[in-house]
Formats: C-alpha cells, structure tokens, sequence
C-alpha cells in the first residue's frame, strides 16, 4: 500500500518540486535588478559556498528526522527565497535569498530519491527505481518546459509573475509532499550531536573506503561543474546571434522538452550506451561547447539540445549508480557529500568562469570550456582507471556492476 502510494505522490511532487519558471528569464531578471553578469556569478558562487556548509547537516536530519519533513521545509525556504529576490533590490538582499535558498535546495537534496529508493527496497523492488527515476524526472522536465513559454509571455506583463507563479508551486509542493509514508527504516526520532557525529563520521568513512564511490562522486563533481556552467552561458549566446528575447521561452520549452524525453528514455540510453555510458554523457557537453564556439549565428542554439540529452539522463544514471552502492541508513548523508563535492567545484570555478565570459567573448569562452572539460574528464577516466585496477580499454560505466 505505502509503495503504490509514494510512487504516484513521487510523480506528483517531480512536478511541481522543481517547477520554478525562471529559466528562459533569470538572467535577465537579475539584470534588471541592477546586477553585472559578474555578480550573478558571484551570487551563485555564494549559493555554492551555501550548499557546502547546509549539505551534511541536513542529510542527516533527513536520515534521522524523516525525509517527508525535510522535503516540506525544503519548499518552503524556497518560497521564502523567491519572496526575497521580490522585494530585494541590493546584492546584499539577494546574497541573504541565495543563502536560504541553497539551504532549501539542501533539505531537499537527496530526500526524495531516498524515500522512494527506500520505498521500494523494502518491498525488494529496487531494480524498478531507474525506470521510476527516469519518469519522475521527465515529468518535471516536461512541467518545466510548459512553464518555460508561461515565463517569457508573463515577463513581458510584469517581471516579477514568474518568482510569484513559481511561489505558488511550491506552496502546492508542500501539500503533496504532505501525503508521503515514511518506509519502514531505523530513523531515530530523537537526534544530538552525538548521533549527528557518528552519522556523518560512519557516512563520510563509508565513502573514503569505497573505491567506486570515490570514482563516481569524482565523475560527477568535474561533470556537474561543466553542466551548471553551460546553462548561466545560455541567453548571452542567444543574444550574440540576435535572437529576441520573445523567443527564448519557446526555445527554453524546446530545451526542457528534449531533456524530458532523455530523462523518460535514460534507461534505454544506458542499456544501448554501455559500457560508455559516462563517457557519451560527457561527449555531449563537449560537443555542444565547440558547435557553440564556433557557431556565430542563430541556428547555433540547437547545439545546447546536446546538453539538454546530457541533463536530461544525468540524474537517473547518476543515482542508479550511486544508490547501489549505499546503505539504506547512510542514504541521505552520503548523498549529500556527494552535493557538497559537486558545489564545493562550483564555489571555486564559477569566479573564474565569470571572469572567463567578462575578458573572452562567448564563442570563445565556450572553446575554452570545451577544452577544460576535455582535460580533466581525461584526468578523471585516468585516476578511476588506476584506482580500481582497470584496463585502459575498459570503462568507468561498468564501475556500478
């Protein structure tokens, strides 16, 4: 009863739990505020920063408390943030609105992959979660791209309908999260810093002496890095090749769609991509980096659908490899030192790729992208390569097996 429950609410809460319709508006939005692009970068360099200090104490609150909590206050700073970004008007205010929401973000980190994962363990269904991932994930990606076109039509009336509309969703996220069971599990109710020690000293442990964690949370943070990257880089290049504004909600709905797609396929795209799986993942953001660094008209923009399959499989492929490897009880914790490593390259490289845009225009600044990518997911496959023991001519997707 609890499993076929939590499933169709997980459907539910991937709609809405992401369905904040910024994306085809924020930069513009965070200009007309009065920030250089240099500043959003540092804000979100901030929200980095944030993620790292927030990240293990709440996936120990989850593991402890319950992941149905932490998903509902996650929504709510999430409101509260966005309420934040509306009536702010000064860097300061809006560094207070990325701090509360990355705290959001981290509550929510995590949690609800371990619910359902834990859902379906207990009744010795896991196998069933990269497919349910992959559905929950491409509804949230479709809802996303339906709100991508609602974003740029409302801009246009008034620039803050988008933070408002998206407020709205997450005061619905709260009353669907409100429907989940907790799986049967050994959460304890009551937590100190003596159980929130151990929970991260045994989680944090559990990593160091996993070798195919270590490879795979390595895997990620150079991956993560370049995929967050590319998205803050998308309305200049629209703008370089002349496409107006009006336009960037349709494309953004074209985007969100093909990742919708990948994500709803990711499973299919693992069974006829191994064992390169990893590997094509980040050949995709590669090639869109050169087709955009090298493309200086408007067709360009159908080069970021690459990254769109990219984002669209990451997650569910990410996870599964991931949640094969934990513990039930460490679930959220590690989980979340797996976040914490992906911000903590956030917080150190997104000043320099703000740099990087300000002194190169951006086609340029997207070869050079290309080229960093290529050296150090090359450094990655060689570290994996020599700390597992493998051949050369092996690769990293078949580390989960």
């Amino acid at each position: 009863m609890i499993l076929s429950k939590n499933i169709k609410i997980y459907y539910m809460y991937s709609t809405f739990a992401e369905l904040l319709i910024l994306g085809p508006i924020l930069v513009l939005f965070l200009i007309a505020k009065g920030l250089s692009f240099t500043e959003i970068m540092i804000l979100q360099s901030i929200a980095a920063i944030s993620v790292i200090l927030f990240e293990v104490p709440t996936g120990v609150t989850a593991d402890k408390l319950g992941r149905k909590l932490t998903l509902i206050m996650g929504s709510a700073l999430w409101a509260i943030s966005l309420t934040i970004y509306i009536l702010g008007s000064n860097f300061i205010v809006f560094a207070l609105a990325e701090v509360i929401f990355s705290l959001g973000a981290t509550f929510k980190s995590g949690a609800d992959v371990a619910l359902i994962y834990d859902t379906l363990k207990s009744n010795g269904q896991e196998k069933e979660f990269q497919a349910i991932e992959g559905h929950a994930r491409s509804l949230a990606l479709y809802a996303q791209a339906i709100g991508s076109v609602i974003a740029g039509f409302v801009y246009e009336v008034n620039i803050y309908l988008p933070m408002v509309i998206s407020i709205g969703f997450m005061l619905v996220t709260i009353i669907i999260t409100s429907g989940f069971k907790e799986p049967p599990s050994s959460l304890s109710k009551r937590i100190s810093i003596k159980v929130y020690y151990e929970q991260v000293k045994n989680s944090g442990s559990y990593i160091l002496k996993h070798e195919k964690l270590k490879a795979l949370i390595l895997y990620s943070m150079i991956f993560f890095v370049f995929y967050r990257t590319g998205f803050w880089y998308f309305q200049p290049y629209m703008e370089n090749v002349d496409i107006p504004v009006k336009y960037f909600g349709i494309i953004f709905f074209v985007f969100n769609v093909t990742a919708a797609l990948a994500s709803k396929y990711s499973h299919y795209f693992m069974e006829k991509t191994k064992p390169k799986t990893l590997t094509i993942m980040s050949a995709l953001l590669i090639i869109s980096f050169i087709l955009l660094g090298t493309i200086t008209v408007w067709i360009g923009f159908v080069a970021i659908l690459f990254q769109q399959l990219a984002r669209g499989v990451y997650r569910p492929v990410m996870n599964k490899y991931l949640n094969k490897h934990i513990p039930s009880d460490k679930r959220s914790t590690v989980l979340s030192f797996q976040s914490l490593a992906n911000n903590l390259t956030v917080a150190l490289a997104f000043p320099f790729m703000g740099k990087l845009k300000d002194s190169l225009d951006i086609f340029n600044t997207h070869l050079i992208l290309a080229l960093l990518m290529i050296i150090l997911t090359f450094i990655s496959l060689r570290y994996m390569n020599s700390r597992l023991g493998l051949k050369k001519t092996q690769n990293i997707a078949e580390l989960p097996k």
